[in-house]
């Protein structure tokens, strides 16, 4: 028989210091969640990302550290054709869209966000709606008053999983028919093609 090869969309590859695993996702902090949500914030150039548990497939093992390509992560993201959108949301919606995400932990929650931009802390001992301790962009605590940019897909911008309760369309200022995490991902790589993700330090569980 004749080998048939099929073309891959503008794949590009990337040497990745640290292996890209996506287990338990939905209660904690993945290299491959990090490394998506930091590809969807630079597409988009907005202040954060959210990408929720669901989004993501579990990879356990991870892929190893060496070469990655995109349609490596391409194969572990649940929804490939879903566009992009970005949010605008105060600093007070965040912090509520991090409670939703961390309200039912150590349960795994489809709802659980990856996030790029921020570090966050939580007590799972505290009460439902009041488990984030702290919200950091840099050094400095999130501004409730404020207004930021969010990167999510368009089924999380539609409020997807719940995530209506926080915001709605009217929060939605852009809806990017052709971008999707794959092209996110292909256009993270050529421009960063050597990426650590050896250091999980955006969301810490007290």
């Amino acid at each position: 028989g004749i080998a048939l090869t099929i073309p891959v969309y503008a794949q590009s590859t990337a040497q990745s210091a640290s292996p890209l695993g996506n287990k338990g996702a939905g209660k904690t902090e993945t290299a491959l969640g990090d490394l998506v949500a930091d590809s969807m914030r630079a597409m988009l150039r907005t202040d954060f990302a959210f990408v929720s548990a669901s989004e993501l497939k579990p990879k356990d093992p991870p892929i190893p550290a060496g070469a990655v390509s995109s349609s490596d992560i391409a194969a572990l993201i649940s929804y490939t054709d879903d566009p992009l959108a970005v949010l605008e949301l105060t600093g007070k919606a965040i912090r509520q869209a991090l409670e939703k995400a961390v309200s039912i932990h150590p349960q795994p929650n489809l709802g659980f966000l990856q996030v790029s931009g921020m570090k966050f802390s939580f007590d799972p001992s505290r009460n439902a709606g009041d488990r984030v301790i702290s919200v950091l962009i840099g050094s400095a605590s999130v501004d409730d008053n404020r207004t930021y940019t969010v990167a999510v897909t368009n089924s999380m911008a539609n409020g997807a999983l719940g995530y209506w309760k926080v915001w709605t369309n009217d929060n939605v200022i852009r809806r990017i028919a052709d971008a999707n995490i794959e092209k996110a991902v292909e256009k993270y790589f050529t421009s960063n093609p050597k990426i650590d993700y050896n250091n999980l330090d955006r969301i810490t569980v007290k």
